[in-house]
């Protein structure tokens, strides 16, 4: 029976390291324009990195079940760090290795913390996966404005960034987490899960799940990826290029997870994310058509794009919950695993290569091509034949 004392001493270690995890992911989009790289180029990196790291996760899951969290959750973190030494180099082959090496790291770290997170204690459950949830928030929220500020201070040596994470591995070492006891006795073989999965797109609404949270979740992690370039090209002051925007961006995702599930609870979660889509396509292409907004204007639209953004994900990922009860973790792996992995590369590496096709405003116009997804996603959530129900989202599927 873990005591209070290393129960809430977990938590704290599972929320940092989530927190500096999902910061060492964040840098990679701001590096880029830092570094002036070729955006064709650097979202081919984030597309094949995000793709190996997140599909990693459908591996690293079951690893975790067998009573290998902690293990997994020290070598994601120092995995991670590998993003401390990219200000070093500019080659795009060590850039990529680099990138890899940290995405591989996040696919072995977040479904061992989340795990651990889990499985601390039944009563506050919800209330420990929330919590961890927005350690990651919090981390990506502030990363682009951090890493911009270290990289001047301390004159391209990033390598310092590095030092927080190697403490905390330390602490890790010393005091311990709980919650990494197995969760499972037999010896169940990978390729049934990996089986499973898969065979979920045999099911017509899963399918139509799915391929509304990649739209989604490409639109997003586009609009993370240019938005630097977008805002730099538009001459804002260099705190909302190097960070404001993104930081804005970010939040208003992470706030919306909580509210979106009690207005589904009100209005049913298809409805909820239908109108999500809507509005954000709209939010979407006035801030890309109306390029000489005020600042403070500015700000409050991409935080409202990424608040309507930030609503479909946890509400989709219910949806799918109601529909395969029996199954929560095979659907997560399924629609956010999977979903991610895909979104990851399309989002990054297809935003990247379209900018190729313009030379004035390439990444706006890019974004402006990308998103044809929404309308793919709202229809594919319009088709949906499930009844029109009140989804009681848990702070636990939010997560």
């Amino acid at each position: 029976m873990n005591s209070h004392k290393n129960i809430y001493l977990s938590v704290f270690f599972v929320w940092v390291s989530h927190l500096l995890v999902d910061f060492m992911i964040g840098v990679w989009p701001i590096y880029k324009t830092l570094a002036g790289l070729d955006l064709a180029i650097a979202g081919l990196i984030s597309a094949a990195s995000a793709f190996a790291g997140e599909g990693l996760q459908l591996l690293f899951g079951p690893l975790c079940d067998r009573g290998y969290r902690k293990h997994l959750l020290i070598f994601g973190l120092i995995l991670a760090c590998a993003t401390s030494f990219m200000a070093y180099t500019q080659n795009y082959w060590i850039l990529f290795f680099l990138f890899l090496t940290t995405c591989i790291g996040s696919g072995a770290f977040h479904p061992a913390a989340a795990s651990i997170a889990g499985n601390l204690t039944q009563k506050h459950k919800a209330l420990f996966l929330a919590l961890f949830a927005s350690g990651g928030s919090i981390g990506l929220a502030f990363s682009q404005f951090i890493f911009t500020k270290s990289y001047a201070l301390l004159q391209g040596n990033t390598i310092f960034l590095a030092v927080p994470t190697l403490f905390l591995i330390i602490c890790i070492f010393l005091f311990g987490v709980s919650g990494t006891e197995a969760t499972i006795k037999n010896n169940f073989s990978k390729r049934a899960n990996l089986k499973t999965i898969f065979s979920f797109f045999k099911d017509k609404q899963l399918r139509l799940l799915y391929i509304a949270q990649v739209c989604n979740q490409s639109l997003l992690w586009a609009t993370v990826f240019l938005l630097p370039d977008i805002l730099k090209c538009r001459g804002y002051e260099s705190w909302i290029c190097f960070g404001g925007g993104h930081f804005f961006l970010i939040i208003g995702a992470a706030l919306m997870v909580i509210p979106s599930g009690y207005i589904a609870d009100r209005y049913s979660p298809k409805k909820v994310v239908l109108t999500s889509l809507l509005v954000s396509s709209f939010i979407f292409y006035l801030f890309i058509y109306f390029h000489d907004m005020p600042s403070l204007f500015l700000l409050g639209l991409v935080f409202l794009l990424g608040s309507f953004l930030g609503m479909a994900n946890p509400l989709i990922l219910a949806m799918g919950n109601k529909l395969r009860p029996e199954s929560p973790g095979m659907i997560s792996a399924f629609l956010l695993g999977l979903a991610w992995c895909v979104s990851e590369g399309l989002g990054q590496g297809g935003g990247g290569l379209l900018t190729k096709l313009f030379e004035n405003d390439a990444a706006a116009n890019s974004l402006a091509v990308l998103g044809v997804a929404f309308f793919i996603g709202s229809y594919a959530i319009w088709s949906l034949e499930i009844k029109e129900e009140n989804y009681s989202l848990s702070l636990e599927e939010a997560s």
